[in-house]
């Protein structure tokens, strides 16, 4: 049995340990970290959340988990072969006049993407009606094309959604028979078109293009592999958005912009960068690793960003061992105690935390 792996959060940030097994059959353990900012002005003045996000175990629906996108995805995911940006918000119509049909777009690194926004429609005679007008419109797939037909057909790529093959939404409070969220120059404009759903959002593990990353889960698997994951398991599969909310890497510092998203038409700032350093303890060595962010989830609703960022580990037999993370600024006499398995002790007093010295930069 390998020994606990204790995390220390100096921070005032969040952080967590979860352990898995690889396809191997080797230990895998995933440090977590979720750094959570608000702006109370409503502006670019960031500033450390006074509620964190706490790292998540599992995912959280928007509402049914069985009948529902989700509004986060566990953090688990041992990696992720790129960074992502999550959008979780409303679409607001300008001046707050109501508005039959308005776009909404997302402006972060080469990320460039514009998403259409229309009313309620209704199907009678052969055709849908114009797009009832709006003061505000929730952006999930819910609203966007998809659904699960009567005759329990299902569009993979969102079986929550709406219009396909007149499916109705998995949310029971949208009432509209169309799609409200489409890509530009892909408007829905019969029952027989098959625009790509449009979002924000996390897709689901389960839909299309992602569980096509997933692996094989076959008779050979059960008889050869279960309970591991499968051996041709392809980490894209972490990945919760769509491929045009991906970028290269996340560094911190990147502007990022908002239109239609907010009361006030648009919201800009930049991404903080968290300098707090993550310290590695192991039998017999100290390694220092930078928090780097590999998702971004922004919620204008809650004027609120959050950076979630990972490190793996496998445990190697008759390697020097890991046994404690430290997540923060802490005094060189600290690490040196921790390594060597001794209390600490300052005559000075005080826990070894430099507070002093910032964890986060604008």
């Amino acid at each position: 049995m390998p020994r606990a792996v204790w995390l220390e959060n100096r921070t005032p940030f969040a952080a967590a340990i979860h352990v898995q097994p690889d396809a191997e059959g080797q230990e895998v353990l995933v440090a977590m970290f979720s750094a959570s900012f608000e702006t109370p002005k409503q502006d670019r003045e960031l500033r450390p959340a006074d509620e964190q996000m706490p790292v998540a175990f599992g995912d959280v629906p928007f509402g049914d988990p069985v009948r529902s996108s989700n509004r986060y995805e566990a953090d688990i995911a041992p990696v992720k072969p790129a960074a992502e940006v999550i959008v979780n918000g409303t679409a607001y119509a300008p001046n707050g006049k109501p508005v039959r049909e308005m776009q909404v777009g997302l402006n972060i690194g080469s990320i460039r993407k514009v998403l259409n926004v229309a009313g309620d429609r209704i199907y009678d005679s052969g055709s849908y009606s114009p797009p009832h007008p709006f003061r505000t419109m929730p952006v999930i797939y819910e609203r966007a094309y998809g659904g699960t037909a009567p005759d329990g057909r299902v569009e993979q790529r969102n079986p929550v959604g709406v219009g396909f093959h007149h499916a109705v939404s998995a949310d029971p409070a949208v009432k509209t028979q169309a799609p409200n969220i489409t890509y530009p120059g892909e408007p829905y404009l019969s029952p027989g078109d098959r625009p790509k759903p449009a979002g924000f959002g996390a897709i689901g593990r389960g839909w299309q293009p992602r569980i096509a990353y997933a692996g094989t889960y076959d008779q050979a698997w059960i008889e050869t592999q279960w309970p591991l994951p499968t051996r041709d398991f392809d980490p894209r599969h972490h990945l919760c958005t769509p491929a045009d909310q991906h970028l290269p890497r996340l560094a911190g510092g990147e502007e990022v912009s908002l239109v239609g998203l907010t009361p006030t038409a648009r919201w800009s700032f930049r991404l903080p960068r968290i300098i707090a350093p993550v310290r590695l303890i192991y039998d017999d060595r100290v390694e220092e690793r930078a928090f780097a962010p590999d998702t971004v989830i922004i919620e204008p609703d809650l004027w609120r960003i959050t950076l979630k960022a990972r490190l793996s580990f496998v445990t190697r037999r008759n390697a020097p061992a890991l046994r404690e993370i430290v997540f923060g600024h802490v005094t060189p006499a600290l690490l040196l105690a921790r390594r060597k398995g001794k209390q600490y002790y300052s005559p000075l007093g005080g826990d070894g935390t430099l507070r002093d010295r910032p964890v986060w930069l604008p």
